[in-house]
């Protein structure tokens, strides 16, 4: 735990540089527009490939498989909570959707996978991307279709487009690094070291991008209503209890167990406040909720390290 927690420093440090280098105005939108492209497109796909072989092997990879059920059954009853609290709180049915995606989904990748490898090491990749996986497709699917219904825009979908959006660059990078086990093929050297090198970028990029979010948010217009609080509570005390009680009735791995209450816990999927946007549906509102929880999470993260050691 100790080693967890002086990770979760190190991650506050890193957050605090990028909210102060924002503050004197050497970040701003642009460069955390260009520090996302460089994690998702480049360092995090280059450091998977390289790490990945390392620490897995096909056995091990296929025996975790199985926990993509859990994955989907936690994000499913966190969508299903959802439903029945836009019920209680009644409420609008144009928001519905958004409020049950807001409260089910999270940020597994952009925000996901560098905490959980900053904490855990590089041994935890291929189970960040088995809730990855499901949670992009879970949003992809489920949760636009229900955000859409009361649009009257149209936005492409189907089952290739999903496709194409679930297999982001990082997820392309996790199918190389299996190949290449499959294979038992190693990269060569100098082709290691270049991927290795590039790919420690991606917590530190990614926590400057923290850092600058959380420094343009106007906490001035924040308003902590009944609907927020709740998103909240799901979000960081529903769903990783849910993964907790599921994860309990199998026998996985305790670094997958660790990961997926993490990857639960995660902030609200930066994508819903993409959507929204397109669609004009909750657009500021969801946008808000994504800067929030992100602050929110950092914050709660050393509780659940606390608890699972």
């Amino acid at each position: 735990m100790l080693k967890g927690l002086n990770s979760i420093g190190s991650i506050f440090i890193m957050i605090a540089i990028g909210f102060i280098l924002a503050k004197k105005g050497l970040l701003d939108k642009k460069t955390n527009n260009l520090f996302s492209k460089l994690v998702v497109q480049i360092s995090l796909p280059l450091m998977i490939i390289s790490s990945l072989p390392k620490n897995f092997t096909l056995d091990s990879l296929i025996s975790s498989s199985n926990s993509l059920l859990v994955a989907f059954l936690i994000i499913l009853i966190g969508y299903g909570l959802a439903f029945l609290m836009t019920l209680i709180l009644k409420i609008d049915m144009k928001e519905r959707g958004v409020y049950c995606a807001l409260f089910s989904v999270g940020n597994t990748n952009f925000i996901g996978i560098p905490i959980n490898i900053s904490i855990f090491g590089e041994k935890s990749i291929p189970y960040i991307f088995l809730y990855y996986i499901v949670n992009s497709i879970f949003f992809w699917t489920i949760g636009v279709y229900n955000i859409k219904k009361q649009s009257s825009k149209s936005m492409e979908t189907g089952f290739i487009v999903t496709i194409k959006r679930v297999f982001s660059p990082p997820l392309i990078g996790f199918l190389l690094g299996t190949l290449l086990i499959v294979s038992k093929v190693n990269l060569p050297e100098f082709l290691d070291s270049s991927f290795s090198y590039i790919g420690q970028l991606s917590t530190p990029l990614a926590m400057l991008f923290i850092g600058t979010v959380i420094y343009n948010i106007d906490f001035k217009e924040m308003k902590i209503d009944l609907k927020t609080v709740s998103i909240l509570i799901g979000k960081f005390f529903i769903l990783p209890l849910t993964a907790v009680l599921l994860l309990s009735l199998f026998k996985f791995p305790s670094l997958l167990n660790k990961v997926f209450i993490v990857q639960a816990a995660a902030p609200i999927m930066t994508q819903i406040a993409l959507v929204t946007e397109y669609y004009d549906v909750s657009s500021k509102y969801s946008s808000f909720m994504v800067g929030l929880s992100t602050i929110v999470f950092m914050f709660v993260l050393p509780i659940y390290m606390f608890f699972i050691g």
